[in-house]
């Protein structure tokens, strides 16, 4: 258990050791013409890698590297040409040295260093782009003086002297300071069998990797500690700081890593090949922990915005953190590709510039992405609906499960998902139904036609009482009305309303409630009508008598006294209704006054 966990801790610092090896390991002995000394009759840079054909002719560097130091790029070739495998010859080397100073043995040695020194950093010196005019002058200084780019800011430099460019006696003297001690005390300490080659590289140096993953491991290790042992205790009343620092600690391990082998790698003194590749690893170890970082960062941001965001009425926030979240590491993501491909001499400007040229096509042929896109912008800007809404989208009903970059999805009430285009959901009509503040219930019941009207105004406050009855029904507006004679029913209409939320709530306050109209129908003797139609047949009648046509009155006087009953002041009329009850449970009445739908909210 316990080499498992090491294993899991150390895995990515451990992989990262074993590419740096396999490289090694893996690369052939470089050959002459591969470090910086290119073969007649070719340009090629000092790194060892074929540069593209200048469009002028130079000489080749065997012939620009005589002594004659008339320019600053015979000055350069003097040094790389007389160092290679095939040309090594140190006096030669150090020809162009300004180190009257100096013994000529002690120039050639630290010419030797020099030439260590540019390899071992991975300072790589550009043959075809060295000056070759005699009179050539730094513009930026005035003066006779060549500071190769790869080497700026490093002290390294030639000047004219007279008719000669020579490596100036402050670079000569800087030699011992840039060559690395260590290094020159393990050579000098060393047992004869760690001079010994393998596979082109010196044993110690392979030691001496594996001394940096060691010393690697234990920073790693030490910054392990700290982070339990002292910060997480100062941020334990700090939950959102203390998990940052926690999940913090394996890339910052890796970048322990990285630092380790940016300092020490250069002090075991690889050629110039092997120490751009482990450069370049190191760069993209440290730029992968430095994501990896971020991840970390973000994801303990996002559950902490998460939290928040829980804590809110509005439910797509808690959908709109994950999208900050992947939108970030995706940048973050992005950001860390340029910079690997910036150190791998990827000329980023012009990337990012031919992105921009075919950003038109990439527009036009995403158009409905980017469209999609916006849209979510949209939906998260002006809230339409939240998570577990009830919408209906164009032809699309159902609750509201996700809201992503490029879609929506709604779950439909027979179970089935379906996404929705964002660019289709800002340009349709939504209606929200989880936005109602009531529930409208309306309906309107049909009474036989022969229920007297006192049974109908009985049945009408019966069923204002049960309204008024039920906890879930809304009580400051209702309305129970007989409103209609229909061809085979007397029509009373209910309008009222559910609050609640909840759709399961409605759909069984709204069983009770007809349940209960029923109950009332049934007490009060009402018959509820049905589309039919009635025949009446005559009963016979003895010959010589005439049918009777009405039941009511056939005298003029009579129908006269029934015409007045019903006018005002009548006897006959009730033109406020019957009082059955004292109030009718009228919602207009005791419960702050009626309005009409079209004054209502709900």
């Amino acid at each position: 258990m316990a080499r498992r966990h090491l294993y899991r801790r150390y895995r990515v610092q451990l992989g990262a050791a074993c590419v740096l090896i396999a490289l090694l390991v893996a690369l052939p002995r470089p050959a002459a013409g591969q470090l910086g000394v290119p073969e007649q009759g070719s340009v090629e840079d000092a790194g060892g890698a074929q540069d593209e054909v200048p469009k002028r002719e130079l000489p080749a560097p065997v012939e620009e590297a005589q002594g004659t130091c008339e320019t600053p790029r015979q000055a350069w070739l003097q040094l790389l040409f007389w160092l290679g495998n095939e040309h090594w010859d140190p006096n030669k080397a150090s020809t162009c040295f300004d180190a009257e100073h100096i013994s000529a043995d002690e120039a050639a040695a630290r010419a030797v260093e020099l030439k260590q020194i540019l390899d071992a950093n991975g300072w790589r010196i550009s043959a075809s782009q060295l000056p070759t005019d005699p009179d050539y002058v730094d513009p930026e200084r005035g003066a006779a003086v060549y500071e190769d780019p790869a080497v700026e800011g490093r002290g390294i430099y030639v000047v004219r002297h007279g008719d000669y460019w020579l490596f100036s006696s402050d670079t000569v003297d800087l030699v011992p300071e840039l060559y690395p001690g260590i290094t020159r005390h393990i050579l000098n300490s060393a047992p004869g069998w760690l001079r010994v080659d393998l596979l082109g590289v010196e044993a110690w140096k392979y030691l001496g990797v594996i001394a940096l993953i060691l010393i690697a491991l234990g920073i790693q290790k030490v910054i392990a500690f700290v982070i339990n042992a002292y910060l997480r205790r100062l941020l334990a009343d700090k939950p959102g700081l203390d998990r940052a620092v926690r999940r913090a600690e394996r890339p910052v391990g890796g970048l322990a890593m990285a630092a380790t082998f940016y300092v020490g790698f250069p002090q075991l003194l690889f050629p110039l090949q092997i120490s751009q590749i482990a450069i370049v690893a190191t760069q993209a170890l440290a730029a992968f922990s430095m994501v990896w970082l971020g991840f970390r960062i973000i994801d303990v941001i996002g559950e902490t915005m998460a939290a928040k965001a829980a804590t809110t009425e509005s439910k797509l926030d808690e959908q709109l953190v994950p999208l900050l979240r992947k939108t970030l590491k995706v940048i973050l993501a992005l950001v860390g590709g340029l910079f690997v491909l910036q150190n791998l001499d990827v000329d980023v400007s012009s990337l990012l510039a031919g992105l921009g040229i075919g950003g038109l096509a990439f527009a036009l042929a995403a158009r409905d992405t980017i469209a999609n896109f916006f849209g979510s912008v949209m939906i998260f800007v002006d809230k339409p609906f939240q998570l577990g809404d009830w919408v209906v989208v164009g032809e699309v009903e159902g609750v509201v499960e996700e809201v992503g970059f490029r879609t929506t999805k709604v779950r439909t009430f027979y179970d089935s998902l379906v996404t929705v285009p964002n660019a289709s959901v800002v340009d349709t009509a939504v209606d929200n139904y989880g936005m109602r503040s009531y529930r409208r219930y309306f309906t309107t019941l049909s009474l036989h036609y022969g229920t007297p009207p006192a049974k109908v105004q009985a049945f009408c406050e019966a069923v204002r009482a049960i309204v008024r009855s039920i906890p879930e029904m809304r009580k400051d507006f209702y309305l129970v009305e007989f409103t209609d004679f229909a061809d085979s029913a007397l029509q009373v209409m209910v309008y009222t309303f559910i609050d609640t939320d909840s759709w399961n709530t409605e759909m069984r306050t709204r069983s009770r409630l007809n349940l209960e109209i029923m109950r009332a129908a049934e007490q009060l003797g009402v018959r509820f009508a049905m589309p039919t139609r009635t025949l009446h047949v005559d009963n016979l009648v003895n010959p010589g008598q005439d049918k009777p046509t009405h039941s009511g009155p056939t005298e003029a006087a009579a129908l006269a006294s029934v015409i007045d009953g019903f006018g005002p002041g009548g006897r006959l009329g009730k033109p406020q209704g019957f009082e059955l009850t004292p109030h009718g449970y009228d919602s207009r009445l005791g419960a702050g006054g009626g309005t009409s739908p079209d004054e209502d909210s709900g």
